[in-house]
């Protein structure tokens, strides 16, 4: 990785400690919110329909509220994070997922359940992927993308730990009880570990300049780079979610029991997290920019298996092919964003193109259940997706680094 892009390391010793304990925390982040807030809601499911007596098609509404909180908030917490200290962003952000939390626990109507989601989706964009991004940019240089890849393998444990401890809980105590212990871990644990470990960039002491490069919003936006990256974002988020939610309904419709195709997707959930962790070291070697084609087209390849699942060697292919990319994205496009136009307004930028992952993750569903609902298969659908992600792998590829003339440096001031 070019030098341009790496943060100015104190000399200090204890700067490296420091940077893999700020990895740890940012894992326990992404653990216990995005983990709890994104993942957890099937658990719910059930006994909240039960309770409340609402239709299906109205909790659902739940989640649509999560994801638009997180979409919409995201932007402004990027423009907060090239302002104000990461540490100060997240613990707003975390302490609106607990609050979310808590309220969802005392709801006793459809809009206290609404308020609750909403902010749950608000400390999901203010405190994980986004602010988990910029602070290991700034932290990393040459081993950026292994912390990437270790901190963001806190969403993949987060969905297999904490889907079944709420499982547990719901069944012996309540629905209300299980909302509760998701809220726990969030003041108990992220809270005072984000307020005391983590930090925007290193320094050396409160008089201390960090030297920042990078490109400023005006010519990032004027540059190909950026587009390029929020291309491949948009074709990532309309391919991963609209496969995601309907794998299982897919092999089932294919003739496997409901068991076998959970048990298959919790496989593919699993080798997640492993592509995620061999995918950051791989773009320490090779470059963001190969790494995420790579990756998509990995993808692509994994959802053609899918289509084809009903030979059981496929359906073994497609679990490997498929797991070991669909969650590397997460990890290399905000690598790649860094390589394309620096650290200076990474907070900012990364915002932006935090929309265009918002857009696809809610249209990704729509698209493949509208299709479904013409064709009565979901063979067409995944076509559209392996063509998208093959869109997605081409504009990755067309990034370049930023221009030398951009990389010029700018002093910040010391950390608040």
């Amino acid at each position: 990785m070019s030098a341009d892009f790496r943060p100015a390391i104190s000399d200090d010793a204890a700067a490296p400690r420091q940077a893999w304990l700020i990895v740890a925390t940012l894992f326990f982040a992404l653990f216990f919110i995005f983990g709890s807030g994104y993942n957890t809601a099937g658990v719910f499911f059930t006994p909240v329909i039960r309770s409340f007596g609402w239709s299906r098609a109205r909790l659902s509404t739940m989640q649509t509220a999560l994801a638009i909180a997180a979409g919409l908030s995201a932007p402004l917490a990027g423009w907060m994070l090239d302002r104000v200290e990461a540490r100060i962003v997240m613990a707003v952000g975390t302490a609106s997922a607990g609050c979310g939390f808590v309220v969802a626990a005392l709801a006793h109507s459809y809009a206290a359940m609404v308020a609750a989601y909403l902010l749950i989706g608000a400390g999901i964009g203010g405190a994980t992927l986004l602010p988990c991004s910029t602070v290991i940019a700034n932290w990393f240089g040459d081993r950026r993308g292994l912390a990437m890849g270790l901190a963001m393998a806190g969403t993949s444990a987060g969905v297999m730990v904490m889907t079944l401890v709420s499982d547990r809980v719901i069944r012996r105590i309540g629905w209300r009880a299980g909302y509760l212990m998701l809220a726990v871990p969030v003041f108990a644990v992220v809270m005072p570990a984000v307020l005391i470990a983590v930090r925007t960039r290193p320094h050396r002491g409160a008089q201390a300049q960090v030297p920042v490069r990078g490109m400023e919003i005006g010519p990032a936006l004027a540059g190909r780079s950026f587009w390029m990256v929020c291309a491949a974002t948009l074709c990532f988020a309309l391919a991963v979610s609209g496969t995601n939610l309907h794998s299982v309904p897919h092999l089932i419709g294919l003739g496997y029991a409901p068991a076998r195709a959970a048990l298959t997707f919790s496989l593919v959930l699993a080798f997640g997290g492993m592509g995620k962790l061999c995918s950051g070291w791989i773009a320490d070697r090779i470059g963001a920019r190969v790494a995420l084609a790579a990756a998509l087209a990995g993808m692509a390849l994994g959802i053609g298996l899918l289509t084809a699942a009903s030979q059981r060697t496929a359906l073994a292919a497609y679990v490997a092919v498929y797991g070991l990319t669909f969650g590397a994205p997460l990890v290399l496009l905000p690598l790649l964003m860094a390589e394309a136009v620096g650290l200076r307004r990474f907070g900012s930028l990364y915002g932006l193109a935090g929309v265009f992952h918002t857009a696809g993750s809610a249209l990704g569903p729509v698209i493949a259940g509208h299709i479904f609902d013409l064709r009565g298969a979901y063979s067409r659908a995944f076509e559209a997706f392996v063509i998208l992600l093959i869109i997605g792998a081409a504009a990755a590829f067309a990034c370049a680094p930023m221009p030398a003339t951009a990389a010029q440096s700018e002093t910040a001031c010391a950390p608040l």
